[in-house]
């Protein structure tokens, strides 16, 4: 069950990363958002085929993570100046998500 909530973040988090891209006009913020929506699919990747443990502070931060970035994702749409505050958000949830799946091999190489 914990993996289908980190799972459902991710997918969310992706999808609006995605929404973000197609109204974005800065070629560089256009290629960070590629880079770091990239690295979400290779997070999901790896968290599809371990199990999480949904009692730790790390699922907790990831979680948060994951709900903050679609939450920045979404108001950037509206606003084009907050892409670049959610592509560090998208950098932070990265991170956290990858400190679940450590010793996780990846499925596949992105980049």
């Amino acid at each position: 069950m914990s993996d289908e909530t980190i799972r459902k973040s991710l997918v969310d988090a992706i999808n609006e990363m995605t929404r973000l891209l197609e109204v974005c006009v800065d070629s560089n913020q256009e290629f960070a958002l590629k880079i770091k929506i990239r690295e979400l699919f290779q997070k999901l990747d790896r968290v599809i085929v371990t199990t999480l443990n949904a009692g730790t502070v790390e699922f907790d931060d990831a979680l948060s993570a994951l709900q903050e970035l679609t939450k920045q994702a979404k108001e950037a749409k509206d606003d084009l100046e907050k892409i670049a505050k959610a592509i560090q958000k998208a950098s932070d949830a990265v991170s956290k998500v990858e400190k679940l799946v450590i010793g996780v091999v990846g499925i596949l190489a992105i980049i």
